[in-house]
Formats: structure tokens, C-alpha cells, sequence
């Protein structure tokens, strides 16, 4: 049987081993009960055995979640154990810190960070992932990253945000819309064509979201999923685009220019991290850059 286990069923497998209830587990785990569940299912179909027998009143082991009980435990101390004595090793060697961004930031921001950052924590190696918000928090649940950083529409259980700054929302356009002043109300806006970020960035879902309150309709003659495609487009006047404020440095590489959009919408900024998790000097530094950074400092 090829089988691919891993710590996070097994922590799943235990607490509920302890508490005979998925909702006081998923809540001891820092879990939503939906991840709960799904952990449990997928540690039974790797197993094709269940482990647990469940009723309305109580979840009572099988035999064969006896069987697994001294064995999942066994690994789940040995591996606390370890990783407690990497943490003491911390301090003395080179360590990684795996951090998520959603797009705008990790093509605008951070690069401008990981110098200084390399400069303050010369032994911290930092590993980047850069994907939309639901992945990175489905990888921050998972402890696949010990953060992420980014606008996040939706806020799970299980997970920390820490607010790091609020940006504006800005027009950008190209000269050959030369109606548009340096301030445009967001009615006349929508008066142009948008070039958009896909439904999935919370940039998008808040634009979506205003012109429903103005009652009416985006024009948008293409979605894109990257800031710098949608500038090229912009550039060569196929439309106009809304972004964040901090984003300058990306448009600045471009022939756009800028209007301010009032009345002024922003877009809070947060750090994700696992409930009950410590955070690092490390992570805590990057934040901290991170904010000096997107506050202009």
C-alpha cells in the first residue's frame, strides 16, 4: 500500500482521539470543523478503514483507530520533539521562513524588502510562494507557510490577521484618455472600459462591489491575472485600471498616468498566520518592514 500520511491528519486523528467531539477538536486544533473533517477523511481513505464510529451523541474509536491510536502518537511526539529542538537551534543557524504574498505585493513590494531584510536576519532563509488569497490560506491552514500577506476578502477560523496597512484605490490610464483629471468620481469611472484582475483578487471583488452601489455596470473588455499585464494594456490605451496606491512602483514602468478616485476607497492589507502559532523575530521583522514599506516610511 502506497501511503502518504502526513502530521496535520494525524494531530486531527488525536484530537479527536481526546475529545470525543470534531467541534472541540477543530477548536483545540485551531481548525475550522470543515478542515477538521476533511483531514479525517483523507487519513480514512488513505487507511480504506474507518476510524471512528459516529453517532449523534458520541465518536467512539473503531478497532482499527486502536490499532493506529499508539502509532500516530508515537510520531506526532517525535516529530514535536524535534521540531522543538530546531526552534532552540534557531538562534544559531541558518533558518527558513516561508512566506505567501498575493501578487501586487510580491512583484511590487517585497523584492524592495529582501535586501534590508537579508541585512537584519542574515541567517533566515526566505522561502516565497505567490498565489491568489484562497490558496495562500488554505497553505497558511495547512502550515505550509508560516505567513501570508495580502488583502483576504474572507477570514476563516484558525487563522490570526494582523492589519498592516490600508492602501487607495487609484485610476490608472494612459494620455489617450485625456478627459480624466487628476480626481475622478467613481460614477465616471465606470464610464470607461476596465481592464480587471480576475474574480478571485479582493482588488476586483471591491471595484465589483462599488459599482453595485452606484447601480451600475462595469465595462470590461478583458480580465487578466497580472498587475503588469493588465499595465501593458493600459499603456496602450485598451482600457483603464483600478489599483492599490502602493502599486506606484509597477506603473511607474510604464507610459500611465494616475487619478485620484474619490470619495477615497481603501483596501486593508493584513498578515495570516495559524491561530495559537508563536510567531519568529524574523517573521515579526518582515511585518514590520513590511508596514514601514506600504506606510511610506
Amino acid at each position: 500500500m502506497n501511503l502518504n500520511l502526513n502530521l496535520r491528519q494525524l494531530k486531527a486523528f488525536l484530537g479527536v482521539v481526546e475529545t470525543s467531539n470534531f467541534t472541540k477538536a477543530a477548536q483545540k486544533l485551531h481548525l475550522s470543523q470543515a478542515a477538521l473533517s476533511a483531514s479525517i477523511r483523507e487519513l480514512e481513505g488513505q487507511l480504506r478503514c474507518r476510524l471512528f464510529e459516529r453517532t449523534t451523541r458520541s465518536v467512539q474509536l473503531t478497532d482499527a483507530g486502536r490499532k493506529l491510536l499508539p502509532v500516530a502518537q508515537q510520531v506526532v511526539d517525535s516529530m514535536d520533539g524535534v521540531a522543538s529542538e530546531l526552534q532552540h537551534l534557531e538562534r544559531c543557524g541558518v533558518t527558513r521562513l516561508r512566506l505567501g504574498f498575493t501578487p501586487i505585493l510580491a512583484s511590487n513590494v517585497v523584492p524592495e524588502l529582501l535586501g534590508e531584510f537579508q541585512r537584519q536576519f542574515p541567517m533566515v532563509q526566505v522561502d516565497l510562494v505567490d498565489a491568489g488569497p484562497g490558496e495562500l490560506l488554505e497553505k497558511v491552514e495547512a502550515d505550509q507557510l508560516d505567513a501570508a500577506f495580502g488583502a483576504f476578502a474572507q477570514k476563516r477560523s484558525g487563522l490570526s490577521q494582523l492589519q498592516i496597512a490600508p492602501a487607495t484605490l487609484m485610476l490608472v490610464c494612459s494620455g489617450q484618455f485625456s478627459a480624466i483629471g487628476k480626481r475622478i468620481a467613481w460614477p465616471q469611472v465606470f464610464d470607461y472600459p476596465l481592464i480587471s484582475l480576475t474574480p478571485r483578487s479582493p482588488i476586483a471583488q471591491l471595484v465589483t462591489k462599488i459599482a453595485r452601489q452606484h447601480e451600475t455596470e462595469i465595462r470590461t473588455p478583458m480580465v487578466v491575472n497580472h498587475l503588469e499585464t493588465a499595465l501593458g494594456m493600459v499603456e496602450k490605451g485598451f482600457g483603464v485600471a483600478v489599483f492599490p496606491s502602493f502599486a506606484q512602483a509597477a506603473w511607474r514602468r510604464y507610459g500611465v498616468r494616475t487619478s485620484e478616485i474619490y470619495p477615497a476607497v481603501s483596501i486593508d492589507y493584513f498578515r495570516i498566520t495559524k491561530a495559537g502559532k508563536d510567531t519568529s523575530a524574523a517573521l515579526d521583522g518582515m511585518t514590520q518592514l513590511l508596514i514601514q514599506r506600504l506606510h511610506g516610511i
